[in-house]
């Protein structure tokens, strides 16, 4: 276990620019120093540029946080899925040569890719995360891979649509996936420390990754932290090992490819058709809208192309205010375990920025800190039919804590209604809050139902069915970690956030949306109980329950 203690001094350098530069990337390297104390973080690298040529670079915290080795500017972090628009770069120049065009079909290109109900899937379906394909199945599960909607009439995203992106683009282009990218994309911008493949030959030249200590609970933040394991990839999903210097060119690179200019990638008609008709995804956010791997929103009646990426020791973002001509990029040696993503941090670059070019005010940033609104509403008493009980008391205007035997825990909210609790009893299961109209009515530990007050009413136990495959289930993969399947209202539940609806052909779907494509199977059945979780095809293992 590590405690990252005491964050290393940041260091600032720039390039143009002038003072209210400077006084906008001192503003963004206290609020990195912020996020790296309130997160946990063992540290992050930062890039901010606008199309008149100013750069700036910010670094705080630590590459490896055992030696206390400060993060440098020629450490590699990876990108995670904003390599997605690589991807679609790389893409789009085979299509300029008449290699590989991205209205082509799935079926055609990749005949041998088995894709039940998808004859209608192009490549552009899955540039767009429109082809119906499931999240995080494997390319090539036992039976195949399916699509759970027509093409076109839902989002979706969809990795697997991206690795067998990459796969295509191999074959289309005679050369691994990663020697095209580099060739087609990097290379031309300029991009000379940065690989387009994560290999352990490269290893000394990363920062060290970083993961929660314990993957079987919710985790605080800040809180300790462990070296993550090293993990090769080469996928069209998130492969880019990049410096920060060789960020801010392809971020100066999205600003003129927003503005229809594709040199040295594309040609201008290519960048025009490349930027055209982004899908509405309103699984991203209401209004917003992604293509080739950018997404597109409107943040306080501003227009950006976003993205970030979580990887299993990195996370990583990018904003590009196109209007302003701004764009910035951050990333933390941190993985998906802690569900971090600067994005706060590349967002308040933008707008810093622009604030300062334009002589206005300084913006405020985003708290770093997780507060509670209307702590009241989560007073209050909880009893389990057994009888055990805790109180919620409120802490401050915006903390709730618990008390439970004599003794006060500290809770923080995760996302919503869901929290983390340092008492033991719930150290592993924090607790989800679920209100009836606007009233926090009762608590819920797994499938332990607390209500909340005097009047009591306990909804009913589920069917013996459902309890026998609730449990924990467990993936050596280093992507995933623990799933816990929950019995509770009546429903099985995917970690306690999504109902699972039982399927005709016995599978259960995740979600209340019918089009879902992700696919849930129990099977390895041994006295009634199963043995393991086909998650999208990929196998979990139950253990501990």
């Amino acid at each position: 276990a590590i405690a990252v203690g005491g964050a290393a001094e940041a260091a600032t350098r720039s390039s143009g620019g002038g003072r209210a530069h400077r006084t906008a990337l001192s503003a963004l390297s206290r609020y990195a120093d912020q996020h790296v104390r309130d997160w946990g973080l063992p540290g992050m690298t930062i890039c901010v540029v606008d199309r008149d040529g100013y750069a700036g670079f910010i670094t705080t915290g630590y590459a490896d946080v055992g030696r206390r080795t400060p993060i440098g500017p020629d450490h590699l972090f990876q990108i995670g899925s904003i390599s997605k628009v690589f991807t679609a770069l790389t893409l789009y120049s085979l299509n300029q040569e008449g290699k590989l065009s991205p209205n082509a079909r799935l079926r055609q290109v990749l005949p041998n890719v088995a894709v039940a109900n998808a004859e209608a899937v192009t490549l552009q379906h899955m540039l767009n995360h429109t082809s119906g394909l499931p999240g995080n199945a494997p390319a090539t599960p036992d039976g195949g891979l399916w699509s759970g909607f027509t093409p076109g009439e839902h989002w979706h995203y969809s990795n697997t649509g991206y690795e067998l992106l990459s796969r295509a683009i191999a074959q289309a282009d005679g050369k691994l996936f990663h020697e095209s990218v580099e060739a087609r994309v990097m290379a031309p911008l300029g991009m000379t420390h940065s690989h387009a493949a994560i290999r352990s030959g490269d290893r000394d030249r990363f920062a060290q990754g970083y993961e929660t200590l314990y993957a079987d609970r919710p985790a605080f933040r800040p809180g300790p932290i462990a070296p993550a394991p090293w993990v090769n990839v080469e996928s069209g999903a998130g492969c880019i090992a990049a410096t920060s210097g060789d960020m801010a060119l392809f971020l100066r690179y999205l600003i003129e490819l927003a503005q229809g200019r594709g040199g040295p990638v594309l040609s201008d008609a290519s960048a025009a058709q490349f930027m055209a008709n982004p899908a509405a995804a309103p699984e991203w956010s209401e209004t917003a809208k992604y293509g080739n791997g950018l997404a597109r929103l409107s943040i306080e009646e501003r227009d950006y192309l976003h993205h970030t990426g979580g990887m299993v020791s990195f996370s990583s973002s990018m904003h590009v205010d196109v209007e302003a001509g701004i764009a910035a990029y951050a990333s933390s040696n941190i993985g998906v375990s802690l569900n971090y993503r600067p994005r706060d941090v590349s967002l308040y670059a933008c707008r810093l920025f622009r604030s300062a070019r334009d002589g206005a005010a300084a913006p405020d940033p985003a708290p770093t800190r997780t507060t509670v609104n209307d702590p009241a509403k989560f007073v209050g008493v909880y009893t389990a039919a057994s009888g055990d009980t805790f109180e919620i008391q409120a802490e401050g205007s915006n903390q709730i804590a618990m008390h439970n035997n004599g003794a006060s825990s500290r809770m923080q909210s995760l996302a919503g209604p869901f929290f983390a609790c340092s008492d033991a009893r719930f150290v592993t299961t924090g607790l989800l809050f679920e209100a009836e109209g606007e009233d926090v009515a009762r608590a819920w530990a797994d499938g332990v139902e607390f209500v909340r007050g005097p009047v009591r009413t306990y909804q009913e136990p589920p069917p013996a069915e459902l309890q026998r495959l609730a449990g924990i289930y467990d993936s050596d993969d280093r992507w995933s970690g623990p799933v816990w399947v929950i019995a509770r209202s009546g429903k099985l539940w995917l970690n306690n956030a999504d109902p699972l609806f039982q399927l005709p052909d016995g599978s259960w779907r995740p979600g209340t949306d019918e089009w879902i494509p992700e696919r849930i199977r129990f099977d390895g059945y041994v006295n009634g109980r199963p043995t393991r979780l086909l998650v999208s095809g990929a196998p979990f293992v139950r253990r501990f329950s």
